[in-house]
């Protein structure tokens, strides 16, 4: 590999041994993938994947009256208590995780 530049990347060790078993998997490796990366960004003069700000598109109270919204018309109404655990789950209070594991212990 004549005329070739070294590149350092700085990544937590986490990140780049969680992305290393990925590519293992798909046959590839970082060094081959960031190198794709480079061509693809000279090839487009750009990044080659979208980068956003991703803005919801409703508020946490418009979402929370659809969901309201859609149970009535199935007939059911939220309670207070179910619409404040949407608001905490809306606000990232509480995991989706957390909400499955409540809810299944309530069932049992």
């Amino acid at each position: 590999m004549s005329n070739t530049s070294l590149l350092q990347v700085r990544t937590s060790a986490e990140d780049k041994e969680k992305a290393s078993e990925i590519l293992e998997r798909l046959g590839t490796n970082l060094s081959a993938v960031v190198n794709m990366m480079i061509k693809q960004i000279i090839l487009t003069e750009g990044i080659p994947f979208e980068v956003k700000i991703n803005h919801p598109i409703y508020t946490k109270t418009e979402a929370i009256n659809e969901v309201e919204a859609t149970m009535a018309f199935e007939g059911m109404k939220l309670t207070e208590e179910e619409i404040q655990i949407l608001y905490a789950y809306k606000s990232g209070a509480v995991s989706g995780d957390e909400l499955r594991k409540q809810i299944i212990g309530e069932v049992r």
